[in-house]
This record gives C-alpha cells, structure tokens and sequence, in this order.
C-alpha cells in the first residue's frame, strides 16, 4: 500500500506534534523510497502497523495503545515485529514486542537499538 506524500506529511507531523513535517517525504518521492530514508521512526512504524494490521495510519498515535486502542492481537504484533526487523535492521525478541504497550515503547525500543536514533 502506498501512502500519499501529502499524507506522509500530515501524519509525521501528527506524530512529531508539529505543524512542518520536514521529516516527511519531499512531493513525488514514493512512499517506499520515503519509509527508507525520510521518514522519521515514529512515522515509519506507523506505517508498518498500517500494512500489517489494516489499522488506518490517521489513527496511529504515540500514545496509542497497541492492544486496546489499535486492537492488535499476538499474531498481527508478531507480524508487525518482523516487518519492523526488515525495516530498521534490528533483532527483536518475542519478549520485546509482548513489552511494548504503545506506540511510543515501539519508537523508543527501535532508537535505542539503531544507530542513527532517528
């Protein structure tokens, strides 16, 4: 699924909390070569959830909790998990995503175990 420059820059700026959603990406680029490069964490696992789960990205907050406001069960986070593993690069542990609780835990985790810490 492809998401929309103007809809990569809502949403980053959504979830950064701010009006200028530079970390989006620039017009024409498409939203795969975005999620690679321009796209800040928290947006780029905003659209991993999108794609594994089917939530709508309008409704992925950083506050939002995995279970009880996105509805996510085990096997779609297990989904998720590996979908943010191809992405960012990282190992994460069944441990690891039962843990998280919201968005945020997601973000936080993938900083801390990537390089750049977007």
């Amino acid at each position: 699924m492809e998401i929309s420059p103007e809809a990569q820059q809502k949403l980053a700026g959504k979830l950064t909390g701010s009006d200028d959603a530079d970390s989006a990406a620039a017009p024409g680029r498409s939203a795969r070569d975005a999620r690679n490069t321009a796209m800040d964490t928290a947006t780029r696992i905003a659209v991993i959830i999108e794609e594994a789960t089917g939530v709508d990205v309008e409704e992925i907050e950083l506050d939002s909790n995995i279970t009880d406001d996105l509805h996510i069960d085990s096997v779609s986070r297990i989904d998720v998990a590996i979908r943010i593993e191809d992405a960012f690069h990282v190992r994460i542990e069944e441990e690891d995503i039962d843990a998280a609780r919201t968005v945020k835990d997601i973000v936080r985790f993938i900083e801390a175990r990537t390089s750049t810490g977007e």
